[in-house]
């Protein structure tokens, strides 16, 4: 007589996916262990997050729910994937860059779904359930910062085989700490949505002290950003998330000629800048200067790696010496690769997001709101828009934001309007 064992896993299988048990448990297992990995081992993130965006992905469709972005933010992201493609196609600027277009439309692709927070939804996540592990997660990753931080890194060494004599730069924890404030600042959305406020303000002073330990100046930036944003919301979250989308919107639109008059200023004055500042200051005038060249189409992706710096630049600079990946300015990026057109669409993702953001149930805006400000942060002054690791800790903390919500584990939170 056959067994009916298989029959009756492959239903328990159906019912945990169709309850969302699965889903719930993928998505804490990850975001548990998300904040601390990206600080150990700043790669993982982006396994991490494509993992549990296929995955999730996997178990709403098997679930019979479309995980669908919406045009608002398809549209302008397929646009600049299309304007690369076009380029590198008809009229390549740029021929060793074309190797770069697959991994970035690939890691567009299977992250946006997961960024646009309809998954959490649609696989059936328990909201309440997820964010307690967010919130561990979160905890344990500031304990780990801080015995990194504090004590010469005795975890990463004895992961990595290092010896206790050998040097271990703080700079490498830097993009672990970026997504340890964004991850925290979700966390802390959600205890103040549970109503433990004085546990979300705490998470939120604990990342920021993490941050303060570290070398990473974007970080701490990131940190004041979100409680700056996460202040003014208090009278008006609209107003920030506007005042937000037009500063960088400008940002954006101006920053081939905005860039060269800031680097003049500071020659200009001899000021002493931190080694940091300045190389940035070099790296956006060598890109302004590309960009002023092909403001129409720009040179394509990745161009900026393979563009020469001119050698008046390079005699007037005290620390470039060579092409950088990025000029470490997101305008500038997209003005170099793509120019106006691309410009204009990331502006349009931009306000599409911002829309969002406002049809998300009140209580959290504000939070969603200072998680965008800290987010867009990176881009601007440090990290490559196309880096995956970038794009995995934006895409994660976004998704965690559907997490937010007044009501407990267990409700009906019935169709979330974001």
């Amino acid at each position: 007589m056959p067994s009916d064992k298989p029959d009756g896993a492959l239903a328990v299988a159906r019912a945990m996916i169709a309850d969302g048990r699965a889903a719930t448990g993928l998505a804490a297992a990850i975001l548990l262990a998300f904040p601390t990995v990206g600080l150990l081992a700043k790669h993982g993130m982006s396994a991490m997050a494509i993992a549990l965006s296929l995955l999730l992905t996997a178990l709403a469709l098997a679930a019979r729910r479309a995980p669908w972005p919406g045009w608002t933010l398809v549209a302008p992201a397929l646009g600049l994937l299309g304007l690369h493609l076009l380029a590198l196609l008809v009229a390549p600027a740029c021929p060793p860059c074309a190797e770069r277009w697959p991994q970035a439309a690939g890691a567009v692709v299977v992250l946006l779904p997961l960024a646009a927070g309809g998954l959490a939804v649609c696989a059936g996540v328990d909201r309440g359930r997820v964010g307690r592990f967010l919130a561990a997660g979160v905890l344990i990753a500031i304990a780990v910062a801080a015995i990194e931080l504090g004590f010469d890194a005795p975890i990463y060494r004895f992961l990595d085989g290092r010896d206790p004599e050998e040097f271990v730069s703080l700079s490498r924890f830097n993009r672990g700490l970026v997504a340890l404030v964004l991850l925290a600042v979700v966390a802390a959305g959600w205890l103040w949505c549970r109503r433990h406020r004085a546990a979300g303000a705490g998470v939120i002073v604990a990342a920021g002290a993490a941050a303060a330990m570290g070398d990473s100046l974007t970080a701490q930036l990131c940190v004041l950003l979100a409680a700056l944003a996460l202040a003014v919301s208090v009278v008006s979250e609209r107003l920030v998330r506007v005042a937000l989308i037009a500063a960088v919107g400008v940002q954006l639109a101006a920053a081939p000629w905005v860039a060269p008059v800031a680097y003049d200023w500071v020659e200009a004055r001899g000021l002493q800048l931190e080694p940091a500042i300045r190389h940035r200051l070099e790296l956006w005038d060598h890109g302004a200067a590309l960009a002023r060249e092909r403001p129409w189409t720009g040179w394509g992706i990745d161009a900026f790696e393979h563009r020469p710096i001119a050698p008046e630049r390079l005699a007037r600079a005290q620390f470039m010496t060579k092409p950088e990946p990025h000029p470490h300015n997101a305008g500038l990026q997209l003005w170099i690769e793509t120019g106006i057109i691309g410009v204009l669409l990331a502006i349009g993702f931009l306000i599409a997001t911002a829309w969002r953001i406002g049809r998300m149930p009140p209580e959290r805006r504000p939070w969603a709101t200072a998680l965008a400000a800290a987010a867009l942060a990176p881009g601007l002054v440090s990290f490559g828009i196309w880096q995956t690791t970038y794009l995995a800790m934006v895409a994660v903390a976004a998704f965690a934001i559907a997490l937010l919500s007044a009501r407990r584990s267990g409700e009906d939170e019935g169709k979330d309007p974001a």
